[in-house]
């Protein structure tokens, strides 16, 4: 039985001569037979790259997907940052506000009672420290009779 791969082979060897002859013909005519109504350019040489250039190429290609993901990333965040609250009720919050003699109360009745909080404790007179008792004379031991 034949493989796949020599069935196809048989069907296009026919084909095979004219493709050669067809090859031949575009070869030659691609050095000799130029169009004429095509200008005539001079053949510009690519200007090497310096390594300078090469470099920050290659540096800027490395990092494609990275700065590809951060761009997601900040689209995402834009995205949701985006205020979808109707403007009439960002109005609301500021008829609900109290006057500012209710804010100047609030705030003194505030401080009065952090200085409550934060007072210092009433002054106790202090107390004498005592002196300690003077032990008996007779416990005393000379400093050579310690020693043995």
């Amino acid at each position: 039985m034949k493989t796949p791969r020599e069935v196809l082979f048989g069907q296009h060897q026919a084909a095979e001569a004219k493709l050669d002859a067809i090859r031949e013909q575009v070869v030659a005519g691609l050095g000799t037979d130029a169009p004429v109504h095509a200008k005539q350019m001079p053949p510009v040489e690519p200007r090497p790259a310096s390594a300078l250039e090469t470099g920050w190429r290659q540096f800027w290609w490395s990092l494609r997907w990275h700065l590809a993901g951060l761009g997601v990333a900040w689209l995402v965040v834009i995205a949701l940052n985006i205020d979808h609250t109707p403007a009439p009720a960002r109005g609301l919050a500021r008829q609900d506000a109290p006057s500012p003699r209710q804010l100047l109360a609030a705030l003194r009745e505030n401080q009065r009672q952090l200085r409550e909080l934060i007072a210092p404790p009433a002054a106790e007179p202090a107390r004498e420290p005592q002196k300690p008792a003077p032990s008996p004379q007779s416990q005393m031991q000379p400093f050579s009779m310690t020693l043995a």
